[in-house]
């Protein structure tokens, strides 16, 4: 009797393990704190499926793991990363009929519609909702501190060279050498001339100090109340966050232009197309648009939703200028182009280099406000909250 038993036992765990290994499974490549865990949860409870999370730090590691054969059923690059991937066959065209709860025709935000058309109506014109799903939206500024900085010191990018402040660039080459091209009047971000490019690296040397710092997700500690800084480059949704964690902040945009952008779902060859299309039009309803544009900061691709967290009462009310993103006359969006983003890494690294910045960048000022914080540390209960900022893209 006690053997029939082991052998039922058995027998029931080998059927149960079955069953757990054969639910299907969703895979998930994204930037990290990039989605409210709570909607992954409801999306498992309401359809039986699971998925499983796999985090990226930049859009470069993203393609890289994808042409290396790594099987995702969804990523949520940018967008001058989506373009690289269908330009190299490594995803596959979206099929809009199997989206049923948007419809970019008539359901896209405004100012994102002007984002879709930049990249779509320019040279070399490239049609990105062709290939994917808008997930978030959102653009590059100043986040300063209303307290500490001069509204007349606010004078275009740079107010980022201005040596009266506490300033921090982003560890990012693009992010560093937008501000630069703009600041010095280059025509374009995405084909900058070599003299445009070089007064571009001057600028840079010039901006970076010793007392200026490059941050990446330390931003989500440096300007929580009281802030380290009193200006940051940062992306629109990070300033969302921000200042809804510290009523000392604001967001400033320099008319000069600033760059815009997408990040959006992208089915990779091979994935599993039924349980991919499921999650994207459980994630892209109203209440799961709101509950997440809520969560992360960045501004939804929905207009109702947009419109409504706009709206008196609504919970953007207070940052229209961050989360209402206008393509302005100047502003742009990033393309594919591999041989500048070379030569933007190669030398966003020797400025780092040559300035003396290590430890992913970080400067004099760090080290000193990490040793007071330390000490603080020690005779206070501190937290942090770490979310993702947008098109992190630590070179």
């Amino acid at each position: 009797m006690k053997k029939i038993f082991l052998l039922a036992l058995a027998l029931t765990s080998v059927v149960l393990l079955s069953s757990c290994e054969s639910t299907p499974t969703l895979k998930l490549y994204n930037w990290g704190e990039y989605i409210d865990d709570d909607l992954v949860t409801q999306f498992e409870e309401t359809t039986g499926y699971k998925v499983k999370q796999i985090a990226f730090d930049s859009n470069e590691v993203a393609i890289t793991q994808i042409k290396a054969g790594n099987q995702y059923d969804l990523v949520i690059p940018s967008d001058y990363a989506i373009e690289q991937l269908a330009n190299e066959d490594l995803i596959q065209a979206i099929d809009w009929n199997e989206i049923t709860v948007f419809d970019p025709t008539t359901d896209l935000a405004s100012g994102l519609s002007s984002i879709l058309d930049e990249v779509k109506n320019s040279t070399n014109g490239f049609d990105l909702l062709e290939y994917s799903v808008p997930y978030f939206w959102g653009n590059v500024g100043i986040l300063y501190n209303k307290n500490t900085v001069l509204s007349t010191d606010l004078d275009g990018w740079d107010s980022l060279t201005n040596e009266a402040y506490q300033i921090a660039f982003y560890n990012s080459s693009r992010d560093a050498f937008m501000p630069a091209l703009k600041a010095t009047g280059a025509v374009t971000i995405n084909q900058p001339t070599a003299l445009e490019f070089d007064a571009a690296v001057q600028w840079l040397n010039d901006a970076l100090t010793q007392e200026t710092d490059v941050i990446t997700d330390e931003i989500f500690d440096a300007m929580l109340a009281p802030s380290r800084y009193d200006m940051v480059v940062a992306y629109s949704g990070d300033a969302n966050y921000l200042m809804s964690e510290n009523n000392e902040l604001d967001f400033y945009v320099p008319e000069e232009g600033s760059n815009v952008w997408m990040d959006a779902f992208v089915l990779p060859i091979g994935s599993n197309e039924e349980l991919a299309y499921e999650f994207i039009n459980f994630m892209l309803t109203y209440d799961s648009a709101l509950q997440n544009t809520e969560w992360v900061g960045y501004s939804t691709p929905r207009k109702d939703v947009f419109d409504d967290v706009l709206a008196s009462g609504g919970s953007f009310e207070d940052y229209n200028a961050s989360y209402d993103v206008r393509i302005n006359a100047n502003d742009e969006v990033y393309r594919y182009n591999l041989e500048l983003k070379t030569q933007m890494d190669t030398k966003w690294q020797e400025i780092l280099a040559n300035k003396g910045y290590e430890d992913e960048g970080l400067g004099i000022g760090a080290y000193i406000a990490i040793g007071i914080i330390l000490v603080l540390v020690s005779s206070t209960t501190t937290y942090s909250v770490i979310k993702r900022r947008k098109q992190l893209n630590i070179e």
